[in-house]
């Protein structure tokens, strides 16, 4: 049985550091610290907030569930006339069905997708796994998207088919690009791939997602 002292210590643990693969709750996987400016202690404040909310009554901001200094970014940059791919559906798609012209939704999960689907009646979802989920975009024409969205599943297979669908000047958004630094797995293989390119202007924000008390890095790309 164990004893109090280490269930104490476990919560401790949990409470300051998150995770094994974090210096801190306030650290990216990356061990970037996530509080510089009074705007991160804002978003920080707001991240822990939504986050009891979630927790105690199932509250669900509905904006992307990307970093927030991220988000202002995009949201700065996004036209109401954008064309929009996302892979992995969410309140992202809701967000970007009540703002911008076109959206098309690539997600894997069943119960997810329905529930999305629901919520956002304006855009075009698609329920599809494997190489079906991943090459939906080829679908359409070259350089059709201003926004592509990588945030679901096979994050690298998408990566390698998103940027010909994108126009010039378009934006790609990659999310939790801190991640896999243990596995060397999509996440991490996606970050070294965006280091060695010319191709893009890359903007990498480590801030605090609505409903996650603890920061993520989201990057954002434009193609030149």
């Amino acid at each position: 049985m164990r004893s109090i002292s280490s269930y104490v210590h476990d919560a401790a643990f949990k409470t300051f550091r998150a995770s094994t693969l974090r210096r801190s709750r306030f650290h990216d996987e990356k061990g970037q610290f996530a509080l510089r400016s009074f705007a991160d202690i804002r978003d920080c404040t707001s991240s822990l907030g939504s986050t009891a909310l979630r927790i105690s009554v199932g509250y669900r901001s509905r904006r992307p569930w990307i970093a927030t200094n991220a988000f202002r970014h995009l949201r700065a940059r996004l036209s109401k006339e954008a064309r929009v791919f996302e892979w992995g559906s969410g309140t992202s798609t809701v967000w970007y069905s009540r703002r911008c012209s076109e959206v098309h939704s690539v997600e894997d999960d069943q119960f997810w997708f329905e529930r999305i689907k629901e919520k956002a009646p304006a855009a075009y979802m698609y329920h599809l796994r494997g190489d079906a989920y991943v090459n939906k975009i080829c679908e359409f024409p070259l350089r059709y998207f201003d926004l592509i969205s990588i945030d679901g599943s096979q994050r690298l297979a998408c990566f390698r088919v998103a940027q010909d669908r994108l126009k010039v000047g378009g934006t790609l958004l990659i999310d939790n690009t801190d991640k896999d630094r243990d596995t060397h797995g999509d996440h991490y293989q996606i970050d070294q791939l965006l280091d060695a390119t010319q191709n893009w202007a890359i903007h990498r924000f480590t801030g605090w997602a609505p409903g996650i008390f603890f920061p993520q890095e989201t990057t954002i790309c434009t193609q030149l």
